[in-house]
């Protein structure tokens, strides 16, 4: 038995209808949004008739609609194979028994389906667990339901490696999951394209579904034997590049020679039992570890000497400072870079809020009810914002560009990514010998904190940029280093 899973064992809440109004197109030289479809009327096993079986239904319409037009893109020609089975809604609490007819479910148990969204290969069927305080109608409840329809685009993303044959690709599972993460960034472009005809949504709507995309990232695994969906980077990374460039790259051939980040902690270190975070003192005190810093200001400055002296320009080091608000710049903010006196100004009831800025998913292991857990640690939450800082004054020192606008701020999300690149190695690497490395969670506090943190007011502010604008500019930096920023 094959079942393709969204997120096991996870779930809380109670959702909205899926359509939304904002995002618009210009037709005709006036902004104008196309008029949202009907609610769609596809056949459901079970339907509830509530307002999230009915989003679900007009997610799967625009999703299916969506492939009809792409899916010779990737199959040769091909047109797009329709589902051969039905789609199933169960309430994971109680379940029916009409849930049984799905394959899936009535060779593994009902307990398949609870706090669960699958596509299932035995009877090429999708499936979902509508109880409200459940996974997806929970997310869906405190994330939009573009997340909703974010879902069940990776669902059927495998619906379509099953069309293609890819199933049968000796890969780890974490290839097939970031592939359909892949297939849902790309069917979300098209809804922020308004071509989506149920659904519409603002720009903001999708930064907060990406977060809710976030949220289901993998644990930190305890080996590589538990790596299953990816980490938060690995997830959204994904979805960004499915995003940018659409199916044909989340299809391509050589997807499988994707590079992954999830990784577990070194047994028994140091790291492993902070739980990959040094305590918030550390974080803001500027010194070196052997000084009792947490060493991320020398090791910043570290990597942008090395970095000035490949284009021959000298570099002075930046410092940090507490205080209420930057002594140049945007002196309204809380955090940012001062070029005047080439420091980083922190406010430190500011900074406690962004190192205590991480979201977790929690469940009950009884009920499968889940809840989120806000404001958790995330020492390299605000270690992102200390790297933008120093990003700034590579504008400053090396190039003498602008800092308070929105290519400033892309410029200095692909730098902060091409650092986290150059410090996500194991310990004793070498050129990192007693230096500051990035811990297995680290890439997911930093993609939290470019989508939300980074373009909050108190930090360096929006600036006509969106959050998912600076994770792709994160992740192109990581994957290209500084040659592409």
């Amino acid at each position: 038995m094959r079942q393709r899973l969204w997120r096991p064992y996870l779930a809380v809440g109670v959702l909205a209808t899926l359509v939304l109004t904002g995002c618009t197109s210009i037709v005709s030289g006036q902004n104008v949004a196309p008029p949202v479809a009907p609610n769609s009327d596809l056949t459901v096993v079970g339907d509830s008739g509530n307002a999230f079986d009915q989003t679900v239904k007009n997610s799967l319409d625009d999703v299916l609609a969506f492939w009809r037009k792409v899916y010779p893109s990737v199959s040769g020609g091909k047109q797009l194979p329709e589902l051969k089975g039905k789609l199933y809604s169960v309430d994971g609490a109680h379940p029916g028994a009409e849930a049984k007819q799905n394959g899936c479910i009535n060779k593994a148990g009902a307990d398949a389906v609870v706090d669960n969204a699958f596509y299932c290969e035995l009877d090429d069927s999708i499936a979902w667990d509508r109880n409200a305080q459940h996974l997806v109608p929970a997310l869906g409840a405190k994330y939009g339901p573009l997340l909703v329809a974010m879902v069940f685009a990776h669902e059927f993303g495998h619906a379509v490696q099953q069309r293609l044959g890819l199933f049968n690709q000796q890969v780890p599972l974490i290839v097939h999951e970031s592939q359909a993460d892949c297939a849902s960034g790309a069917f979300t472009a098209t809804v922020m394209q308004n071509q989506a005809p149920h659904i519409r949504v603002t720009a903001q709507d999708l930064d907060q579904a990406l977060i809710g995309y976030l949220n289901v990232r993998d644990d930190t695994p305890a080996d590589e034997k538990e790596i299953s969906h990816g980490d938060g980077f690995d997830r959204i990374g994904a979805v960004a590049d499915g995003f940018q460039n659409g199916v044909t790259e989340c299809y391509k051939s050589n997807w499988s020679d994707r590079k992954f980040t999830e990784r577990p902690f070194e047994p028994g270190s140091q790291d492993e039992q902070q739980q990959g975070n040094e305590p918030f003192a550390q974080v803001i005190n500027p010194g070196t570890n052997a000084q009792g810093g947490g060493g991320l200001q020398p090791d910043l400055n570290r990597f942008w000497k090395a970095a000035a002296g490949t284009v021959k320009k000298p570099w002075t080091d930046v410092k940090i400072a507490e205080a209420t608000h930057p002594k140049c710049g945007d002196t309204s903010s809380s955090f940012g870079y001062c070029p005047d006196d080439n420091t980083v100004y922190f406010d430190k009831e500011f900074a406690q809020q962004a190192y205590n800025s991480m979201s977790v998913l929690n469940v009950d292991r009884q009920t499968a009810n889940v809840s989120v857990t806000e404001n958790q640690p995330g020492d390299f939450a605000l270690g992102t914002l200390f790297a933008f800082g120093w990003s700034l004054a590579v504008r400053h020192q090396l190039f003498n560009r602008s800092l308070d606008d929105g290519p400033a701020l892309l410029a200095a999300s692909c730098y902060t990514g091409a650092y986290a690149k150059d410090i996500n190695v194991a310990s004793g690497t070498p050129g990192h010998s007693g230096g500051f490395i990035l811990s297995p969670p680290d890439l997911d506090e930093a993609t939290s904190a470019v989508l939300r943190l980074v373009g909050e007011d108190q930090a360096f502010g929006a600036r006509g940029t969106t959050g998912l604008e600076r994770v792709q500019s994160f992740v192109k930096g990581y994957d290209g280093g500084l040659g592409v920023c």
